[in-house]
């Protein structure tokens, strides 16, 4: 029992010897050498203005406080870093054990600037004022033998204060704010750090907590380093679960990530930025798939009422980070992320909604913008994408089984194959534009659409009651940097085939309002009229477009059409010649001169298309010219509708009439025969009616 009481006050002795001998130790005459191995270090000037402080109570503490940090000398201001205040409990016993170990760490009163200059030079790069001669392999062997100091200390609670952090970037002009209101990390079980952020950046606040893997298992983890923190923002929350390898290098990332965003537009109205009032909910996988690229699968995705699915590739090394995504949807409607009003679009496509703004009349009167293209964008990124969709709404457009492939490779995009239904119809076709040349190659081809599903179901118009399918072949290019200049320079051909339906009455009506009359005898058991066929064929060349072919067949009325349309300059120059196979219809019918711009045409009667009707039926053919080929009430008028639908395809398509239409009529070979009779057979004897 005596022994005990002696080695206790032996114990109190020597720690009250300790305690005097810390006590009047200055530690102030350190403060040169720490300024030494600061500048020799990095090439910059430490000052420390206030007091080095040793206490002993109520815990060991080393304080600081007046820490100014030198300046990059091409730096804007000059001094880096300002610490008002340091301080920092340190683990006499872990020392003993040549272990550097922090019960406590306090930061407070921080100004810290982190800049890049014109040239690229970034002030957190250090030049060392001198650097120690490497020891011989023997000799750090022998060192670490005696002196063997974890690379980074063990810190057990953290706490951060009023901490200013700003970031300037002379090359792109980026400049970036944050204020760290709190950062706290204390330990707790299982070697974890729980850890709490509140901090306003570019005057947002964010707040996160959660709970993070141990320091001393940052630099060198003996397992994956546990990350799981949930991140808030205005009007978003933003989670991350999982682990990373080698958190120090990024390498080894396998993370869950999560966000849910109630209301996209207030989200970004707290960013200055606007955005479609629509909810947003995201998850996905993140991992690392080699040198500065990730990996993300199990993407699932809702916007509105749309969803997202797939995966994909980042990679941010190269000449500029690339893409690779692999996407489906089962429903995705566009229309409802194009208001960024603040107010919900309707979740189903359709509708009139959308045009409005769209066909807004510019100050300059005209329909195609001249607003450049961002085609500088499309060499931002290279990019994969193979994107299906079930269904797929944008304005005016719904289509289903949509499937396209999308190549973006040094600034040229390439759409090929697009294939998807619409309308009870097929679309198909490649889409090039190289954003360097500025130029557009178009081939599109459309099969059974049903115009007047479409027309209805979108809320277009009424005036095609049942049927007619639609066929388009479209092969165009053009070079341009506007949607103007590309309809100007817009060169190839393009063919048009609607085919058998139903038109309301009353727009025939209107369209030709001095024949209402004459109309309404021929239909007035019902309130349609049949059509047969609209067939048109275009050559265009610089911008103008010139109908080979131009028809309309309700079996009863006729409307042949030629001109050009100059889609450059935005100019009409038609003339649609209605007639009919009733003799006593014919004179009745008026022609027209469509002509004006395509905001403001002009519709006015065509003297040349009815000279027929003054000088004979001989002389309006020479008149008319071409398009008399597609006058079913001019010469002959045995032709059926169905058969002056077929020879208008042929001739809309360039192709020759079929044999089994062609007149048995023997053709004559005289030079001096009659003009008429020539251009008649030389056109395919579309005449013969």
């Amino acid at each position: 029992m005596r022994a005990v009481k002696w080695i206790l006050l032996g114990l109190v002795v020597l720690i009250a010897a300790a305690v005097v001998a810390l006590l009047t130790v200055d530690v102030n005459r350190f403060k040169p050498q720490i300024v030494a191995a600061v500048e020799n270090a990095t090439g910059r000037k430490l000052e420390i203005a206030g007091d080095l402080e040793l206490k002993i109570f109520p815990l060991p503490a080393v304080a600081v406080n007046g820490v100014t940090f030198a300046n990059a000398p091409w730096g804007s201001r000059p001094h880096m870093a300002t610490i008002g205040e340091f301080a920092a409990e340190p683990d006499l016993f872990a020392l003993l054990r040549r272990q550097i170990k922090i019960d406590r760490l306090v930061l407070s009163d921080v100004d810290l600037l982190l800049e890049k200059n014109r040239q690229g030079q970034a002030n957190w790069e250090f030049a060392a004022k001198s650097e120690a001669k490497p020891a011989a392999p023997q000799e750090q062997k022998a060192a670490g033998d005696q002196h063997q100091v974890s690379d980074l200390p063990v810190i057990s609670n953290v706490l951060l204060k009023n901490v200013k952090l700003a970031h300037r970037d002379a090359q792109s002009g980026a400049s970036n704010d944050l204020l760290l209101n709190e950062l706290s990390v204390k330990e707790q079980g299982s070697g974890l750090l729980a850890t709490r952020l509140v901090a306003v950046i570019n005057t947002h606040r964010v707040e996160a907590e959660g709970t993070l893997g141990s320091l001393a298992e940052l630099s060198a983890p003996s397992r994956p380093w546990p990350v799981k923190m949930t991140v808030r923002v205005p009007g978003a929350t933003a989670t991350v679960d999982g682990t990373l390898a080698q958190p120090m290098l990024a390498k080894g990332i396998d993370l869950n990530v999560g966000a849910d965003v109630p209301d996209l537009a207030k989200m970004a109205s707290a960013f200055g930025a606007s955005a479609p009032a629509v909810p947003v909910k995201l998850q996905t996988k993140i991992k690392d798939s080699g040198a500065q690229r990730y990996a993300f699968s199990g993407l699932t995705a809702t916007l509105a009422q749309s969803d997202l699915a797939g995966s994909g590739e980042i990679a941010l090394g190269g000449t500029r980070p690339s893409l690779k995504l692999d996407l489906a949807s089962k429903s995705f409607d566009v229309t409802s992320l194009l208001d960024t009003g603040g107010s919900n679009a309707p979740a189903g496509g359709g509708g009139s909604s959308g045009g409005t703004s769209a066909s807004a009349a510019k100050s300059d009167g005209r329909v195609f913008s001249d607003e450049p293209l961002p085609l500088d964008g499309l060499t931002a990124v290279d990019a994969v994408v193979a994107y299906k969709a079930d269904r797929f709404v944008a304005p005016k457009f719904e289509a289903q089984n949509l499937s396209l492939n999308l190549t973006l490779k040094d600034g040229v995009l390439t759409v090929k194959p697009v294939g998807f239904g619409l309308a009870g119809g097929t679309i198909n076709g490649d889409i090039t534009l190289n954003g360097g040349a500025k130029t557009l190659a178009v081939k599109l081809t459309t099969a059974g659409v049903v115009l007047s599903d479409y027309l209805q179901k979108n809320e277009i118009t009424d005036i095609v009651r049942r049927g007619a399918p639609v066929d388009i072949d479209l092969d165009v290019t053009s070079r341009g940097g506007s949607v103007r200049q590309l309809m100007a320079g817009l060169n190839g051909k393009a063919v048009l085939k609607v085919g058998k339906g139903e038109l309301k009455e009353e727009y025939m009506q209107r369209f030709l309002p001095k024949l209402a009359d004459a109309v309404g005898v021929l239909g007035r058991a019902t309130a349609k009229t049949d059509l047969y066929c609209v067939v048109t064929g275009l050559d265009i060349k610089n911008g103008v477009a010139t109908p080979k072919a131009f028809l309309a067949e309700t079996g009863r009325i006729t409307i042949a059409g030629d001109g050009s349309v100059n889609l450059g300059s935005e100019q009409l120059d038609l003339r649609l010649v209605p007639s009919s196979r009733s003799v006593s219809l014919a004179s009745a019918l008026p022609a027209v001169r469509v002509r004006g711009s395509f905001t403001d045409p002009s519709f006015a009667p065509d003297p040349a298309a009815l000279a027929k009707s003054v000088i004979g039926t001989a002389a309006g053919v020479a008149a008319l010219g071409p398009l008399a080929l597609l006058s079913p009430a001019l010469g002959d008028r045995g032709d059926s509708a169905e058969t002056a639908c077929t020879k208008a395809i042929a001739l809309a398509e360039g192709k020759a009439t079929p044999q089994s239409l062609q007149s048995s009529q023997p053709q004559q070979q005289q030079q001096n025969s009659n003009p008429v009779d020539n251009l008649r057979r030389g056109l395919g004897n579309l005449l013969g009616r």
